[in-house]
């Protein structure tokens, strides 16, 4: 057998080994990853009125499985739903104030409170952590609305955060087109004893939209 015949024939036998899923062969270098963010559809991404099965269904599918049974789904939808709606969660009540406080059993801690500011052009975060609930302000509130912009999901951390962008008024009160800022919200969410809890928020706004 010449060198050239016994090499095509080492290659065809390579080729048929990775083919088949052999032992050794090195498939996961041609898997593609998940896509770290969802942008849900019109019908689902306001939470209040959209089916909460659909877009547990939507997640689910997106991360092909990753949550594991149902009820962790549901649970996060239902604690989604009552900050960025009324109690009920049954309708959108627009961009409004959440105190933190409000919801005090539904933290997992460290919290993380994220600030971005722009000083000499560049923008800067910075990152507050509360360990336990004596160390929560008084008074901490942020912006949210019942629409979702997108999700985002962390394997390795094991985290859900979900973005709520919008216009809202303008913090000086007077109202009108011409003092609406574009405002965003994320809060990010981890488990704890198969809770989903949330353990982070991050409100940023724009100069306009």
């Amino acid at each position: 057998m010449t060198r050239a015949a016994r090499s095509a024939l080492c290659l065809g036998a390579a080729l048929a080994m990775l083919a088949v899923g052999a032992p050794g062969a090195v498939l996961a270098t041609v898997s593609l990853p998940s896509p770290q963010a969802l942008y849900l559809p019109a019908d689902l991404s306001n939470v209040c009125e959209a089916s909460p099965q659909a877009l547990q269904q939507a997640i689910d599918r997106h991360w092909h499985g990753a949550f594991g049974a149902n009820n962790s789904l549901d649970q996060w939808t239902q604690l989604i739903r009552s900050f960025a709606c009324d109690l009920s969660g049954s309708r959108d009540l627009g961009w409004h104030r959440v105190p933190l406080r409000a919801y005090e059993s539904a933290i997992r801690y460290p919290l993380t409170w994220t600030e971005t500011e722009t000083v000499n052009g560049r923008v800067r975060r910075q990152i507050k952590t509360y360990y336990s609930a004596a160390q929560l302000p008084p008074r901490i509130d942020f912006w949210v609305g019942g629409r979702i912009d997108e999700i985002r999901y962390d394997r390795r951390l094991r985290r859900l955060d979900a973005r709520f962008f919008a216009p809202r008024p303008a913090q000086n009160g007077r109202g009108g087109s011409a003092d609406t800022q574009c405002a965003a919200t994320t809060l990010q969410f981890r488990q704890q004893n198969g809770l989903w809890l949330l353990s982070g928020v991050e409100p940023t706004t724009a100069p306009r939209c």
